[in-house]
């Protein structure tokens, strides 16, 4: 099974996850995303320069530290984007100066969101060429949501992707030719349960192949 692989740029090179998988470091505006084999790829982008300041350190902290299971969740083969300016350690006061505004916004812009209304989630099945970005794609718009409620939901969201990916393992052992839910259905029914009561300005956005969908995190 291919190692999980989360290209950030936090720690060391040798660093490695609570599960035993290695984390391997990408980080400024010239290191490319890795093609490989990936079934996707999961960017978390920060476009908005407000959290690039000394006071959202532990904020950008707590959120990377919530990212991390969530591209878990997802499986080892669908890889984890995380960016960041250079190499340093996650709890240094002043991580909030490292997170690469820039480079999260060109992809902002790629997709044609605002600043404002992230951080954003975008899982595409495509490889995430910034000049020519996939039209496949999920998009979780997560509202300027303050930094304990962005935790709270991606934490809501990893265990409801957890949950189901137990649910698949167990009814594809069960039943062998029963295919298990496709990424884009466990992201669509894990949003589902997740972001109501988060607010109207957070939603779930799927464009791919047959299936379009939104959710909204609030009634209606």
């Amino acid at each position: 099974m291919r190692r999980l692989v989360l290209i950030a740029a936090v720690l060391v090179c040798s660093a490695t996850w609570a599960n035993g998988q290695a984390g391997v470091e990408l980080v400024g505006p010239t290191q490319q995303i890795p093609r490989g084999t990936f079934k996707t790829w999961s960017l978390f982008l920060i476009c908005n320069p407000d959290w690039a300041t000394p006071d959202k350190s532990k904020d950008l902290a707590a959120l990377y530290n919530r990212f991390r299971p969530f591209h878990e969740a997802i499986g080892a083969d669908n890889l984890g984007v995380w960016f960041w300016k250079r190499p340093m350690a996650i709890n240094d006061p002043n991580l909030g100066a490292n997170v690469d505004i820039a480079r999260s916004a060109a992809f902002c812009a790629a997709i044609g969101k605002p600043p404002s209304q992230g951080p954003y989630l975008v899982v595409t099945s495509e490889y995430p060429d910034v000049a020519n970005f996939p039209r496949d794609r999920a998009i979780f718009e997560l509202g300027g949501l303050p930094p304990a409620d962005l935790a709270n939901l991606l934490n809501k969201l990893t265990d409801q992707l957890l949950l189901q990916n137990r649910v698949d393992a167990a009814l594809t052992t069960a039943n062998p030719p029963r295919e298990p839910s496709s990424l884009w259905i466990r992201l669509l029914e894990g949003a589902r349960q997740t972001l109501i009561g988060f607010g109207c300005a957070v939603k779930l956005q799927i464009q791919t192949g047959p299936l379009t969908a939104e959710l909204r995190g609030c009634a209606g």
